[in-house]
């Protein structure tokens, strides 16, 4: 029997948006004070303080009162990022009842996430259904949770009240049933959403997660293309990840609306050979013509323990293949040399022999130098920056850091050129079309081009493996080494034209798209990550992230080479195309064991197929 007809999970006097939440952490104080004293502070600031808000407050677990004091939570200067994490923490923590919501004393402490999570994998969907079943009790203010729950959880719920996960965000593992004591007494209460205020890349809350697929596929190798529609953010995305990255100091001080490991290179549409990215000697002036690749390069060289973004513009404006084409080439000499990458020179210090840094010039005034009746004076060819570059090159010449990161964006329409697949093959391809137009206004998104009290350290992208024997020959990875020589040649299947059927190269064996060593090495650097990332498992236990993995690089790396008329594509004797054959062998490999989200990588592969083959229908398909 319930012990009320109606009951208040939480207070109903405000929603508990990122608005509100800020409003509270700038307007209550930031030191301990009695309670009189600290009322007052904060009613002349928060209207209704002492009628429902400062219960809210409570609630959050901002401050909490003993004998007489009041003690706020935020003491000292906290990020806006810190505060969000704070807020990811208590909502997938916040349990009922609790000393400040009592009406369901009682009963046993139940965090609302978590019993949610519970109920979807349980095949629940009903987000009020699923609130009222907590204590078979109808409870009040749905709206309120769903507010809380939509802007700081990985929970989505829909319009017609439909709850569901969204894979793209981690999950946190909470208590279902915390402790009596924490539902009854107030500092209990407040000490258990307490966490660690710091946002690496290792923090309770990953704030980075929703940058996981960039991540990894940056780590894998130091060249990304983000293809879509355009205005969808892909050169923002290039600069969320420098603000995210950049330390304090100089790189934060240079002037402008970037930070100073982000460089944007508009791509134009005459760029034919590589002199726009690596520039030229002019014999004409004596002296060589810098551009900012170079000077990015120079500068990214001289902070080794900091990521650089390189984000090139429009990127196919131009025919890739002509401009960029000694770095791709010298992108795959990559090779691991101690705790380094290091490559082949993209520019060798002979192309700069000939650079002086002065020249002597004719004057008519009286000069420096004089021989026989001529008077020179030595003018400088270089600012003062560009002159300490030109020395370095003479001395070092340049090769690619590898905390050097290359992100091109892609638009496909009549003013651009196709990708080549030599270009494709190089590059990690990541499609980004738009989402929600309301998360444009989200609070999350107000925090994207900021920076970090504690930048995302260069160990988040920097790869450190270049080939996949060296993952195997790692003592961490060598009890993998069986699964792996097993798994992945198995489902890539070889490309000699012998591959089995039901492999990636077996449904692609008569056309050009089969992979081949280098798709496979990505795999296995691409694999090891995740690997890395969930602790190292036991080897029986790794078939998930070889199926994320695959999934990834069919993505990323497969099926933007494929393109083509119906015929090309035809398999089965014209009864199927190879679109449809590789949907097939994805449900049949990777099909998850437990309903997804719509975002997950298995869903977005298989829509990604469909589009593909969609488009076949007029008789010619490809991945942009």
């Amino acid at each position: 029997m319930a012990l009320f007809e109606e009951a208040s999970p939480i207070c109903r006097g405000k929603n508990l948006s990122w608005e509100t939440v800020l409003l509270f952490f700038n307007n209550m104080p930031r030191e301990a004070m009695p309670k009189v004293k600290f009322n007052s502070y904060v009613e002349t600031r928060i209207n209704a303080w002492t009628q429902t808000h400062s219960q809210i407050a409570r609630q959050l677990a901002f401050y909490y009162e003993e004998n007489g004091m009041c003690y706020p939570r935020f003491t000292e200067k906290t990020s806006l990022q810190n505060l969000f994490a704070y807020m990811q923490n208590w909502a997938t923590k916040y349990f009922i009842p609790n000393p400040y919501a009592p009406s369901l004393k009682g009963n046993v402490p139940t965090c609302i996430y978590s019993f949610i999570i519970k109920s979807i994998k349980e095949g629940q969907t009903d987000f009020d259904e699923i609130l009222d079943s907590i204590f078979q009790v109808k409870l009040s203010s749905h709206d309120k949770v769903n507010v809380y729950l939509s802007y700081f959880t990985n929970l989505l719920i829909d319009n017609n009240h439909k709850v569901s996960i969204n894979s793209a965000v981690d999950s946190i593992n909470t208590e279902l049933h915390p402790d009596i004591v924490f539902a009854n007494n107030p500092k209990k209460y407040f000490d258990y959403f307490t966490i660690g205020l710091k946002s690496d890349i290792s923090a309770v809350i990953n704030y980075s997660s929703i940058y996981r697929s960039y991540i990894t596929a940056l780590r894998t190798k130091p060249f990304l293309l983000l293809a879509g529609i355009s205005g969808t953010g892909k050169s923002q995305k290039v600069q969320e990840l420098a603000f995210m990255t950049c330390p304090g100091g100089e790189l934060r001080n240079e002037g402008g609306t970037a930070p100073g490991n982000y460089c944007l290179v508009e791509v134009k549409p005459n760029w034919h050979d590589s002199t726009e990215l690596l520039g030229y000697y002019s014999a004409l002036s004596g002296k060589y013509e810098l551009t900012d690749f170079i000077r990015f390069a120079y500068k990214a060289s001289q902070n080794k323990d900091v990521p650089f973004f390189l984000c090139l513009d429009e990127m196919n404006l131009a025919p890739v293949e002509q401009y960029f084409a000694e770095f791709l080439s010298v992108l795959e000499t990559r090779k691991k040399v101690g705790n380094e990458i290091q490559t082949q020179y993209l520019l060798s210090k002979d192309r700069f022999s000939n650079c002086e840094l002065q020249k002597k010039v004719l004057v008519k005034e009286e000069g420096d130098i004089i021989e026989g009746d001529k008077q020179y004076k030595m003018e400088f060819l270089y600012s003062e920056k560009d002159a300490e570059i030109i020395t370095y090159l003479k001395e070092n010449g340049l090769t690619l850091p590898d905390n050097l990161f290359v992100i091109g964006t892609v638009n496909m329409d009549d003013t651009t050129h196709q990708f080549s697949r030599k270009v494709i093959d190089r590059a990690f391809t990541i499609e980004m079309n738009g989402g929600k137009m309301s998360e444009m206004f989200s609070s999350e998104s107000r925090m994207l081009l900021e920076y970090r009290d504690e930048p995302i350290p260069l160990e988040a992208f920097k790869a450190e493996f270049v080939r996949a024997y060296e993952v195997l020959d790692d003592a961490r990875f060598a009890k993998y080494k069986d699964v792996i020589s097993a798994r992945i040649p198995a489902l890539l299947g070889d490309s000699d034209g012998t591959a089995e059927a039901d492999s990636i190269n077996g449904i692609l064996n008569e056309t050009p798209f089969r992979v081949s060593y280098r798709v496979q090495n990505e795999l296995v650097l691409y694999l090891s990550i995740l690997i890395e990332r969930a602790n190292f498992p036991e080897p029986d236990q790794i078939e998930g992230l070889i199926g994320e993995a695959t999934l990834a690089i069919l993505l990323e790396k497969v099926l933007p080479r494929v393109q083509g008329e119906q015929k090309q594509l035809e398999t089965q004797n014209g009864k199927s195309n190879v679109l449809k054959d590789l949907k097939t062998f994805v449900e049949s490999h990777f099909n998850p064991e437990e309903e997804t989200d719509a975002n997950s990588l298995y869903n977005q592969v298989l829509r990604k197929l469909k589009e593909m083959d969609d488009k076949l229908a007029n008789y010619y398909t490809n991945f942009f």
